[in-house]
């Protein structure tokens, strides 16, 4: 059972159909010790298949770090922070972006 509902606010941007970066949150129920990458998860699977991100990229170990991205502003890994309230996710670097929070390596 689900603590409370929280808020996760995402990045969002195709630039083959969009025109400008966009934000969109979503209501996401918070489990004990909740991971970001879960959080993508439950959005993915139950609220918005079109969100593209590194799900559980290559090792959910946190030893890959192809899920890197911005955590409430600051660097880390999708599949490694804990989450405990409202969060704000966006892709390490905004202006290589692939689509949403995927983007090119440097």
């Amino acid at each position: 059972m689900p603590d409370k509902m929280i808020q996760v606010k995402v990045f969002r941007f195709d630039p083959s159909v969009d025109r400008e970066p966009r934000y969109q949150t979503y209501p996401v129920p918070l489990e004990k010790g909740m991971s970001a990458m879960a959080a993508l998860d439950y959005i993915y699977q139950n609220l918005d298949g079109t969100l593209s991100y590194y799900d559980h990229a290559a090792c959910d170990l946190g030893i890959c770090a192809r899920c890197t991205g911005m955590i409430d502003g600051k660097p880390g890994l999708f599949c490694q922070a804990v989450i405990q309230g409202d969060v704000t996710l966006e892709p390490v670097s905004k202006d290589r972006v692939l689509k949403d929070l995927v983007a090119k390596k440097p």
